[in-house]
């Protein structure tokens, strides 16, 4: 039982310092990673590789060549489009509804915290801290809006996201201090409670995001 927790826990620790070099860009689309390696990096055995190999070919981060190695499963412009389309639909709606309540103090006190931490991991200069933080500001919004199922949904979606968050960082390496201005801007029109405001904010925030991306506004 204890050699089998030990490999179980070695297996996560190459899935996660695996998997958090995908979701940074660190290992980016067609690399090839072999067992060897990231067993040496790691420091584990091949065992533990192959078990890590198999979870994130399963959440389909990995393409698994038997001998080779694995290939890193690039992001589509498609998938990204998908994710983008998704955002611009729920997003808008989510500040809109948060703008109108009449007791939503709570709520602009939480995002303001979150601005000043993804602050702080901006000024640290660490850029995967700086996309879980935005994504952590993102979700709040969809949270707070108290919809469960879009919440839910818009969770799914956060591998993806940042993903997509470090090629729009990579292709445009100021995009963080843009990041920080629109994020006041959608919670200062939610504080005075303006609905169309907060919407159409953040609908320029997603937009900007897909300009960085490459890919058509929505708007």
């Amino acid at each position: 039982m204890a050699l089998r927790t030990e490999s179980e826990s070695a297996a996560q620790r190459v899935y996660e310092w695996t998997r958090s070099r995908i979701l940074d860009g660190s290992f980016s689309g067609g690399t090839l990673l072999s067992e060897g390696e990231i067993a040496d990096a790691v420091g584990v055995s091949r065992t533990p590789v192959r078990e890590a190999f198999l979870q994130l070919a399963a959440e389909n981060m990995l393409e698994l060549y038997p001998k080779r190695g694995a290939l890193v499963v690039s992001v589509s412009m498609a998938e990204l489009r998908e994710v983008i389309t998704a955002r611009g639909v729920i997003e808008p709606w989510a500040a809109s509804t948060l703008a109108s309540r009449a007791d939503r103090s709570g709520t602009v006190a939480a995002l303001r915290t979150l601005i000043a931490k993804i602050r702080e991991t901006q000024s640290s200069g660490d850029d995967r801290a700086f996309q879980e933080a935005d994504r952590e500001f993102h979700q709040c919004l969809l949270t707070e809006a108290g919809n469960g199922l879009l919440s839910g949904f818009y969770s799914s979606l956060r591998d993806r996201q940042l993903r997509g968050g470090s090629l729009a960082l990579q292709n445009h390496p100021g995009r963080e201090t843009e990041i920080m201005a629109q994020h006041v801007t959608i919670v200062d029109a939610i504080e005075r409670g303006d609905a169309e405001a907060a919407s159409a904010a953040i609908a320029s925030h997603v937009d900007a995001t897909a300009l960085q991306l490459g890919l058509a506004p929505l708007g």
